[in-house]
């Protein structure tokens, strides 16, 4: 084993058991040789064998872990891709070295989705071969979407041999928006402290992204002594840095510019009839914030342009105590779905009007379309949108995942509200969502701490009808801890298709039960090798949950 001749390895062990046919350190040695070898069927038969003879094994560590391993090595080299990715995964939770070289081929490989993958892992991971890889990438990377990760990875391991190249990608006048988003996070992160003299640099730079950047580290250092620095780009000539210039004075409560009121600077005055409409509205949301309503907000609200209504509806969702009497007003005379919902969550997080709002949150919830949130023309303003997003091969059925993503976070609000309706909505969401999808999206349902969504669940798990039960299930075991979803998907996992088998057994594996571990073994026999692999993973995370 140790010079990684495995064929010899199991030739000996089994010539060495018809001396000693009692050994039990023999037979783990030959399960360990059979599962480095990918000989994962002879593995599992040489394990039932011995675990009849001494039941204690099924609670050995090591010996279940080998079993995993054996799967998930024989998956790793399987041309099937779900089969791959299942493997990565799993080999990832092991939080073991032998992960390693799994990761680095995934982010060496061919297939885009594996590197993706392989990036997200690399990042959780840490290690420096892994970090090294990921700058690499980041050089030379042709797929926006790994680039995209890549990007995500480098601010969150704060790399900061790569700044130099997230400066280029922000600077770049060609750069994908999601990107120079991205990459403008990933800098501010790994911003300890600025000097006066680099901070002035951006400002001055011919780069619209820098100068944005200049606003967003100034916002995350908390510079208030600096933003005279970041005042004249309240004239930038592109309309994105004037939008973040605003939004780092609101954010900060900078009431005063040159000792006057922050509405009465000429900068900030101009910008609230400004041309452009993103601009205008962010600015008069400023006005709002230090109690001055321009009208504004309520022009564009009513307007016939959808997509500027959405943005005010945002932005005023945002205002807090100042913008919630105009809020509660716009939300019963204004007809547009998107703008109701919106202002609808702004008044249930003032507390204000909760039942009305909730109301006309569950009004619109059996609309058919799908939806997102929509952040695109100012990150601050969030609102409820038509879902735009394009199909993705890291999630299959993308656009729906989104859509259901996004009908949970509102029933969550809902439940959290104790709307008398929402269990009901949150039933008839179950009966209408998609297999696959709603594990994409279910993490999003009930965050900690928040019981009541949790009890609404949790009470659909004896509907009569057997989807409800699953999915309900599904919800509850995507978040963890819950032994009674666990019990309703092992009851359901032999009568239904094997696709709903794949998210059983990812649901379990994300409760990370032991007790669960003797019915994920018996798995392991299952004729798919893609049931196996998940089943190995989840053997794994039960072993170290």
């Amino acid at each position: 084993m140790l010079i990684d001749d495995v064929h010899s390895a199991i030739h000996e062990a089994q010539t060495q058991l018809k001396y000693y046919p009692e050994s039990k350190a023999l037979r783990l040695s030959l399960i360990k040789a059979f599962s480095r070898g990918g000989n994962e069927i002879e593995a599992l038969e040489t394990w039932k064998k011995l675990v009849n003879e001494d039941k204690e094994l099924l609670h050995d560590r090591t010996a279940l872990e080998m079993l995993a391993w054996g799967v998930l090595n024989k998956g790793e080299n399987s041309n099937q891709l779900a089969i791959k990715v299942n493997a990565l995964i799993g080999a990832s939770m092991t939080r073991d070295a032998k992960a390693i070289p799994l990761i680095l081929d995934a982010l060496r490989g061919s297939n885009s989705l594996l590197r993706s993958i392989g990036v997200g892992i690399a990042a959780a991971y840490g290690d420096l071969p892994l970090q090294e890889e990921i700058a690499r990438l980041l050089n030379e990377e042709k797929v926006w979407q790994v680039r995209l990760e890549l990007i995500k990875a480098a601010g969150q391991l704060r790399m900061k041999e790569t700044k130099d190249r997230l400066i280029e990608i922000v600077g770049h006048p060609r750069t994908l928006a999601e990107e120079k988003a991205a990459a403008i996070i990933a800098l501010v992160m790994m911003t300890e402290s600025v000097e006066d003299k680099e901070l002035a640099t951006l400002v001055r730079s011919n780069r619209a992204g820098l100068r944005e950047l200049a606003c967003q580290i100034v916002f995350h250092l908390n510079l208030t002594d600096k933003i005279g620095l970041i005042v004249p780009l309240l004239r930038d000539p592109h309309p994105l840095v004037r939008i973040s210039t605003l939004n780092t004075l609101a954010m900060l409560g900078i009431k005063e510019l040159d000792e006057r009121p922050i509405l009465q600077h000429p900068y900030v005055s101009r910008l609230l009839n400004d041309s452009v409409p993103e601009v205008a509205i962010t600015a008069n949301w400023l006005a709002i914030l230090r109690g001055e309503d321009r009208g504004v907000l309520e022009k564009w609200i009513l307007g016939s342009d959808e997509k500027y209504a959405r943005l005010a509806a945002g932005a005023l969702a945002i205002s807090g105590k100042n913008g919630v009497s105009l809020a509660e007003k716009l939300m019963q005379k204004s007809d547009n779905t998107y703008v109701q919902v919106t202002l609808a969550l702004g008044l249930i997080g003032q507390q204000h009007k909760i039942k009305e709002a909730c109301t006309v949150i569950n009004k619109h919830l059996v609309s058919t379309e799908k939806w997102m949130w929509d952040t695109a023309m100012n990150p601050l303003f969030r609102s409820l949108g038509p879902n735009t997003v394009e199909h993705t091969p890291q999630i299959p059925n993308y656009p729906k995942v989104v859509d259901q993503q996004t009908r949970i976070e509102l029933l969550e609000v809902l439940c959290i509200m104790k709307f008398p309706k929402a269990q009901e909505a949150v039933k008839e969401f179950l009966r209408t969502s998609t297999w696959g999808s709603l594990g994409a999206a279910a993490s999003t349902l009930i965050q900690e701490g928040d019981d009541e969504a949790l009890d609404v669940v949790r009470a659909l798990l004896k509907d009569p009808e057997e989807k409800i039960r699953i999915e309900a299930a599904m919800i509850l075991a995507m978040l963890g801890g819950d032994k009674a979803a666990v019990e309703v998907l092992k009851a359901a996992y032999p009568n239904v298709n094997r696709e709903i088998k794949v998210h059983i057994l990812e649901a379990l594996a994300k409760v990370g039960d032991p007790g669960t571990i003797e019915f994920l073994l018996d798995r392991l026999n299952e004729p798919f090798q893609v049931l196996r692999v998940v089943a190995a993973t989840a053997i794994i995370q039960c072993l170290y949950h």
